[in-house]
């Protein structure tokens, strides 16, 4: 018999779930309905294709309701298709939410050989790996308390070195990482790696798109319930942030029960919107940030501009514009203005639009998404009574670091 190339192989694959309403209330309801709750079809999957080869690591992106975790699902056996196949070769561990497969009344011990026996592995197995599991998951005493009592970081450490202990084929993720704490999430990553060079399967669910160019050798876009995109993380990353800025800025919905008006063609060319606040009595105040990329996205070592546009009610002698660059989790990467750079002001006039810019020349900020934020300062001191003009950034490239900057390095051995 030949072994299959592919460690999953999904063909033509729909899923859809049924969404009930409020029940039938008035007699009208009744009537028409006949006594049948009212409800509508939601199409999770629509005719979806993917095809895993084995020791591939993929990432599955998309907004929310897009289909991704119920693929991994389907993979997972938890589901299964109403249309189309899956094809699954090999021992599956699944981490797709906090607490599957676990009993809150069972102490952590008890919670390992009660998981792991629903992974296939016997009682003798489960016994050899149990030291593994306990250390890895640095639990502590805790590991004899019922698991009722535990936190979501500590169902995630458990739920992690069970399902990286029972020596899958195919490990199943689903965005549960982002629940432990920095040290944890390195560790994890670093038992990750490890399975990577002992050739598994990885398939990860995430919004960190930081983390599939980085880790992932293939990237799957899942938009309406369909493939958008399957290919190069570096490529697909870049499709599927730049349409959902641009999405997001005409203030669109990203989740419809209406399949019939998503579209499935390839993006066209979008003029991009800045994000403006609205103005109070002081002035109006836009941001736009912009690279060789277009709005809102820029490479590791690109230009990135920030273009201002200030419309104010009154007038300034002296005005200092000071920029905040902060990362998603909201570390403080950055302030600076004007007056403390340059020892320049801005003078505003009632009614007189003024335009400036802030380039930046090289961007050395590791890959992932980043928050610009621009403010009026009095050269005294004093902030003006305009709310700050806000802009996301993403940032893209092939840095395999970790942590904010990207710094230059040299290594010599």
């Amino acid at each position: 018999m030949v072994m299959s190339s592919y460690a999953v192989r999904a063909q033509n694959v729909t899923k859809a779930f049924r969404i009930h309403g409020e029940r039938n209330r008035t007699l009208k309801d009744k009537f028409i309905y006949a006594g049948r709750a009212k409800f509508k079809d939601f199409v999770a999957l629509d005719n979806v294709s993917v095809d895993i080869p084995r020791g591939a690591t993929v990432g599955l992106i998309g907004v929310n309701g897009s289909g991704k975790s119920t693929l991994l699902k389907l993979m997972s056996r938890i589901l299964y298709p109403d249309k189309g196949t899956i094809e699954v070769n090999g021992r599956v561990s699944s981490l797709l939410e906090l607490g599957a497969g676990f009993h809150p009344d069972f102490t952590g011990l008890e919670n390992v050989f009660l998981n792991g026996s629903l992974m296939g592995l016997s009682k003798k197995e489960l016994n050899r790996k149990l030291d593994a599991i306990v250390d890895f998951s640095e639990l502590g005493d805790f590991i004899r308390e019922p698991i009722r009592g535990y936190s979501s970081g500590m169902y995630m450490r458990l739920a992690f070195s069970i399902a990286t202990a029972v020596d899958p084929d195919i490990l199943l993720i689903d965005e549960i990482l982002a629940v432990g704490d920095a040290p944890f999430q390195a560790k994890c990553m670093s038992r990750l790696k490890e399975l990577q060079q002992a050739n598994k399967t990885i398939v990860i669910v995430t919004h960190d798109s930081g983390t599939v160019e980085r880790f992932c050798d293939t990237a799957v876009w899942l938009d309406s319930s369909r493939v958008r995109s399957y290919g190069s993380p570096k490529e697909v990353v870049r499709g599927y942030l730049s349409e959902t800025f641009v999405r997001s800025h005409e203030g669109g919905s990203v989740m419809s029960f209406d399949r019939n008006k998503a579209s499935h063609e390839n993006a066209k060319a979008h003029e991009a919107v800045s994000e403006t606040n609205p103005g109070t009595d002081c002035a109006q105040i836009a941001l736009k940030a912009t690279s060789g990329l277009g709005e809102g996205m820029v490479e590791v070592g690109g230009r990135l501009s920030l273009n201002v546009n200030i419309l104010p009610m009154k007038d300034f002698k002296a005005v200092t514009p000071r920029i905040r660059v902060s990362s998603e989790d909201g570390v403080n990467l950055l302030e600076a203005e004007l007056f403390q750079d340059e020892n320049k002001t801005v003078v505003l006039s009632e009614g007189l639009e003024r335009a400036f810019s802030v380039d930046f020349p090289n961007v050395t900020l590791m890959p992932g998404e980043y928050n610009v934020a621009l403010e009026l300062w009095t050269d005294d001191g004093e902030p003006l009574d305009v709310p700050e003009a806000k802009a996301k950034v993403s940032v893209i490239g092939e840095e395999k670091a970790h942590g904010y900057v990207s710094l230059l390095r040299v290594w010599k051995i």
